[in-house]
């Protein structure tokens, strides 16, 4: 057995409860990290007017936490194979706790923006190793679910972030979005430090660090990030939008030369010829990016085209989560006995037809439809993370857990960021105009319309790089 892989007592020592406690556990940070990356949406009017600065000023409070998160899992992931799980997940949780009472007490924005990377260090740091730590808890055969678990936990704090964060900021102020992760944070901290199994790597000597891979990875995503993000308001044809872009293009060349020479990789690329690794992790980055549609566009069609209220509209958001929390946990139990092939191919179908149905809403559409199209969306992505996740860890093995959980949370943590980027940019495109309060419902639904239909094209090319996964012969993966 090498060193890298799952001891055997490690998945026989705890009893039923205590795995399910364990579970509980190391999902707590994973739950709030992804709601920070979208409950802060709904409070940015009023930081805005607290520190006396316009909306856009406030771009960094996101991108910064997502950037940085997406540039440090990787490594982390390497990390957590060669030393063990338990160690950098605890001192995750403490420092995103830290970093989530600074935030909160903030008294200037920079301030506010450099603890915001320091809690993304954090959220990193229990991004990178709950799964390899949770399968480990478990039974081979309960992969399935437990990824199921894992996934709902990931796409239900992304999901009802917006909703929360409306109840928390209209009932105490927006900085207690970030003080009740102080609470909730020390429980998870505490079942991790008391029950998860101490680390049995001892003596693992730590990787050394990509540093020239590193930075090319940053300057490769946040030049990208900002070049997209300033096009609808510079144009494309601006210098900085050019200079950004064409920085994005250079690094990311660049990062590609250096990842494939360096022994020891950031992303090891050389993974993505494996078939199942590479168009399974090109089927999850898009489904990533797809989240953050209906997240984004959504909200907007309920608040501006329908007339609803903040609080009905943030009550009517939970349908996506809880239809994805209910499936989920089902998805993983039916990819345990049929294999992934068949969940994914369903659940992305769901999401076609899904996300063409709901181009087609207007202002008299009725609240059931809304709510069902919701839950559609929301069941259809929790049908399709856990089997695809299953198929792609699986294919590189035990031993490769981390680096494999590692680049989805990268990959995961960079689609929602330009997700969020390439909804304004095909909205404007469609809608002819920025998404504004107060837009006339006709040219809001143009832009509606739009997104959704290629996010519907979107989802038919993972339907496709699912296909590709198995081959002519369409083999299951009820082994993986």
């Amino acid at each position: 057995m090498t060193e890298t892989q799952v001891q055997p007592t490690q998945r026989t020592t705890a009893g039923t409860a205590a795995r399910w406690i364990i579970l509980f556990s190391v999902t707590t940070g994973t739950f709030m990290a992804n709601v920070d990356a979208t409950a802060v949406v709904v409070a940015l009017p009023m930081m805005a007017k607290e520190f006396g600065v316009d909306i856009d000023s406030l771009q960094w409070v996101l991108s910064a936490y997502l950037l940085t998160i997406t540039a440090v899992v990787p490594f982390l992931g390497k990390l957590s194979d060669a030393i063990g799980g338990k160690r950098i997940l605890s001192i995750g949780l403490l420092t995103f706790i830290v970093a989530s009472l600074a935030v909160g007490l903030a008294p200037a924005l920079p301030v506010m923006i450099a603890f915001r990377v320091l809690q993304g260090i954090g959220a990193g740091m229990f991004m990178a190793t709950i799964t390899p730590l949770a399968l480990a808890t478990f039974p081979v055969g309960q992969r399935g679910r437990i990824l199921g678990i894992i996934g709902s936990t990931v796409a239900a704090g992304t999901l009802l972030g917006p909703a929360l964060g409306g109840v928390l900021t209209g009932a105490f102020g927006w900085r207690s979005i970030f003080l009740i992760n102080v609470p909730v944070g020390l429980i998870g901290a505490i079942g991790v430090m008391a029950l998860v199994p101490k680390d049995s790597k001892k003596g693992a000597r730590t990787p050394r660090l990509d540093v020239p891979g590193f930075t090319l990875f940053i300057m490769f995503s946040s030049s990208l990030l900002l070049g997209l993000g300033f096009a609808p308001r510079l144009g494309w044809s601006h210098v900085v939008v050019l200079g950004l872009l064409g920085t994005a293009v250079v690094t990311c060349g660049l990062f590609v030369l250096r990842e494939l020479k360096t022994a020891v990789p950031l992303i090891n690329l050389r993974h993505f010829r494996r078939r199942v690794y590479g168009w399974g992790t090109l089927a999850a980055f898009l489904s990533y990016v797809l989240l953050l549609f209906p997240a984004f566009l959504f909200p907007l069609y309920m608040h501006e085209v329908l007339g609803w209220s903040i609080g009905l509209t943030g009550l009517m958001l939970t349908c996506q989560a809880v239809a994805m929390l209910l499936v989920s946990p089902l998805s993983g139990w039916w990819s345990d006995r049929v294999g992934s092939r068949r969940p994914a191919l369903v659940a992305l179908s769901v999401m076609i037809a899904t996300f063409v149905g709901a181009s087609f809403l207007r202002e008299s559409s009725p609240t059931w439809l809304v709510a069902a199209l919701l839950a559609l969306i929301g069941a259809s992505v929790g049908l399709f993370s856990s089997p695809n996740s299953s198929a792609v860890m699986g294919d590189l093995g035990q031993d490769q857990a981390g680096v494999a959980n590692g680049t989805i949370a990268t990959l995961r943590n960079l689609g929602r960021a330009i997700g969020v980027t390439l909804t304004v940019l095909l909205y404007q495109l469609f809608a002819g105009s920025p998404a504004t309060a107060g837009i006339s419902p006709d040219h809001f639904l143009a832009g509606f319309q739009g997104v959704l239909l290629v996010g519907a094209g979107l989802a038919a090319v993972a339907f496709l790089a699912v296909l590709l996964m198995y081959g002519r012969r369409g083999r299951t993966t009820k082994e993986m």
